[in-house]
């Protein structure tokens, strides 16, 4: 049997049977049998359900930024401006993929972002510290060098707006029942997050000045 194939069913098989009884509930059995594997393979492959449930969780990732990159024209922007719009974009555009099944198997991430385990701290190395610093960058090129605090604040405030939308649609469909998260919807929330946190990042930079 090819080993390679039997791990990336189990990967398979685990991410349909964590979203679908979560991970807490899900047993190896369950995993195996929907993989069609032996209850033996999780262990020999991965050591233990919580191993496997962090190469479900990297694989999710993986997939998802390899369709949605981060990185996607950001090189290219004449300016911090266009740094900065790009950035939004992209990172709403992995947040909201507009590929379903993508959408559908990303919701683990937001279950475990919600409900952190020992796993949080391999997405955050591998997928998340790169996103962090290219947003720090961006915010330096905006208000030059700055405090630790500040640089904090910033990179939360304008990430903090686009997760707000991830992990709160429930309640924002209570307040705004007309709100929806279609492709033209997610760009059009892009730039107002583009807008308003370029505003805040101008002021930001004008105090800044005045002090010195």
């Amino acid at each position: 049997m090819d080993h390679n194939d039997t791990k990336t069913r189990i990967i398979e098989a685990a991410i349909e049977v964590f979203l679908d009884k979560s991970f807490a509930a899900a047993t190896i059995r369950d995993i195996c049998a929907k993989a069609e594997a032996n209850v033996a393979a999780v262990n020999y492959h991965f050591g233990s359900k919580d191993s496997l449930y962090a190469a479900a969780l990297e694989l999710i990732m993986a997939s998802c930024q390899k369709s949605y990159p981060m990185a996607e024209g950001l090189a290219e922007a004449p300016s911090p401006e266009e740094r900065l719009r790009r950035f939004i974009r992209n990172l709403l555009r992995l947040i909201f993929p507009q590929d379903p099944e993508y959408a559908r198997r990303s919701e683990l991430i937001w279950l475990e972002f919600g409900n952190p385990s020992p796993a949080l701290a391999l997405l955050m190395e591998r997928f998340i510290r790169p996103i962090k610093d290219t947003m720090e960058s961006i915010v330096r090129e905006f208000i030059g060098p700055v405090d630790s605090e500040t640089l904090q604040l910033c990179v939360v405030s304008i990430v903090g707006q686009q997760l707000f939308h991830a992990q709160n649609k429930a309640f924002i469909s209570q307040i705004y029942p007309d709100k929806t998260y279609l492709p033209r919807d997610v760009d059009h929330l892009a730039e107002h997050i583009y807008h308003f946190s370029l505003a805040g990042l101008k002021a930001l930079s004008e105090r800044q000045n005045n002090v010195d």
